[in-house]
Order: structure tokens, then sequence, then C-alpha cells
């Protein structure tokens, strides 16, 4: 800060004059001993401190332009997430070092991906074992899927979506429709995360997903000795009680459907090439699709939505 004073003669006031000089941003330089790769040239390489700490880090490349010895650079393959560590040493040496060792008593580098943000946790994969014993109870012994979310510790949502993939990928199978391809990035993907385990790792089947209607203010004026309680104040957001979410979530429902809706359909003729064969179905105007020439509010940004039972959004217009 440098001040100055600018006098005006007559009777004007002394108006001090200031110059600001604002300081220049610092780089963010790592807190452990950073590594520096070797000038190539004294002279004609300027490298400077970040550009030799990135190669030190990346370690030598081979031929093909792989960086084959960073611990970071091929994906891990025993269902533990290999997120790096700022030790400053992600080059693997040979010495047997673990790239797994805690810093402190709060970061597991294996499920917590950003260092100093330890409520960000890794999903847990459900293994192809138990996905499998999941759908055979299922379609086999006819069990329930309330009964598989509390004896195996997954939500409601989780269940139904398992039993309903599993029932996709056997039919692809039937059809011949996985290639070599898609099930070896399936494989590489799946080694990738970490499992759940239902004795350890069991979720929490009595949370409720916040409705976006709780998520803004709403003042109501009411006299000190007028009770108001959760019932009142789901009217207000005009939503249901959260125990009552909660018995439609754990009670046991049959949801399977006996009736038969029949209805008329043209099946189109098929000629030979066509991976595809038309049908229509009839059906009444506006009750599918849209009319011609109305507008469409599937890309307005301010669609009205909702939250069904299970927290899944849903347009409402």
């Amino acid at each position: 800060m440098f001040p100055r004073s600018s006098i005006v003669s007559g009777p004007r006031p002394v108006v001090p004059l200031q110059s600001v000089r604002y300081a220049r941003r610092k780089p963010e330089y790592p807190r452990y001993r950073a590594q520096l790769a070797p000038l190539t040239h004294p002279k004609k390489d300027h490298s400077g401190f970040f550009r030799r700490h990135m190669k030190a880090w990346l370690g030598p490349k081979n031929l093909r332009g792989e960086y084959h010895r960073n611990k970071y650079y091929y994906p891990p393959q025993d269902h533990k997430p290999n997120y790096i560590v700022p030790d400053g040493n992600p080059v693997d040496l040979g010495e047997g070092t673990q790239a797994y060792a805690r810093l402190d008593d709060k970061r597991d580098p294996s499920l917590h991906p950003f260092p100093h943000n330890t409520h960000t946790k890794t999903g847990l994969i459900v293994s192809d074992e138990l996905k499998q014993k999941i759908y055979s109870e299922a379609t086999e012994e006819h069990t329930l899927a309330q009964e598989l979310a509390h004896k195996y510790g997954l939500k409601l949502s989780r269940v139904e979506a398992i039993i309903r993939l599993q029932t996709i990928e056997k039919s692809w199978r039937e059809k011949g429709l996985l290639s070599e391809n898609l099930e070896q990035f399936s494989g590489v993907m799946k080694k990738m995360f970490p499992l759940f385990n239902p004795n350890k790792t069991a979720e929490n089947l009595t949370e409720i997903p916040t409705p976006s209607k709780t998520l803004h203010q709403r003042f109501l004026t009411i006299s000190e000795s007028e009770p108001f309680g959760p019932v009142d104040a789901s009217k207000i957001f005009d939503l249901e009680p959260a125990q009552k979410v909660l018995d439609n979530l754990t009670e046991l429902q049959d949801t399977s459907e006996t009736r038969v809706v029949t209805n008329k359909v043209l099946v189109g003729q098929q000629k030979a090439g066509d991976k595809v064969q038309f049908r229509f179905t009839m059906s009444t105007s506006g009750n599918v699709g849209y009319r011609y020439g109305a507008s469409r509010r599937d890309r307005k940004k301010d669609r009205a939505i909702s939250f069904d039972k299970l927290g899944r959004m849903v347009y409402t217009v």
C-alpha cells in the first residue's frame, strides 16, 4: 500500500488517494517432499517445478506409451479401488510396499476417493453369486421382494432391479446377444469396485429419500397453544407422513396381477432381411402419445416434478 495525497488549491478539501497493489495468486505446492525429474539439458530444458514433478510422478514410459511402473495406470482387479494417495510415491519400485495403507484414522484410500472428504464413499456392488441367489429365491421359491430386502439388507428398489436385470441378462444369453467384448468389459468393471457384504455393509432400510418439496422453507402463522406435529407438517407440504411411507415400504404386499387385458393388435408383414416387426395396437386418442401441434414440455426447465414412495423423480406435467 502506497498512500499519497492530492492537494488541490482553493476551498476544496484534500482528498487522500491510495494505489492498491494486488498480490498474485501463489500456486499450491505439495506438502510432501516432491521428487523432480532431472533436466534433459542444462540450458535448453526450461521445465518448471510442476512439469518436472509430473514427469517424476508418472514414471518411465515404455515403447507403447504406457506408464507401466505407475501403480495408478492399470485398473485394480481385486475389488479394491486404487484411489490416489498424496504420499509422493506413485511409482512401484518393486520393494513390495502397499498402496492401500491408511494415512490417518479417518480416510481409507480403498473407499474414500477424495483425501479431505470422508463423507463420500464408493458404492458397493452386489456379487454375481448373491444376484443369482436372489433371483432364484424370487422366481423358483416365489419369495416376495420385501422379504428378500430384509433378509439380505438391500433396499427394495435395488432388489427389484436385480431381479429385473437378471431376467434380461438370461434372455440375452439365450438369444446370443452378449458378445465377447461385452463380457470382458463387464468383468473388468466388476473387479474395480468393492463387494457388498450383507453381514457388514447392510443398507439402511428405514431411510426415506428427502422429497424436493421439503428443500424449500415454508412459513405458517399459528397460535402458541395450537398443536403442530409431523402429520400437520406433511399436510402443509402435501406429502404422506413418514410413518405411512415406512409402512408401505416394509409391509409385505403381493403385487402380482392375475387380470388379463386383451387388446386388438395388428402385426405387420416381416420381409426377408428385416430385424424388426411392426405391431399396431388399438388405443384411444389422447391416452397415448401426443396430439399433433401440441407443445411438449419434456425439455422445459420449469417442468413440474414430484417423487414417488421410493424417492424416484416423476414428471407431473
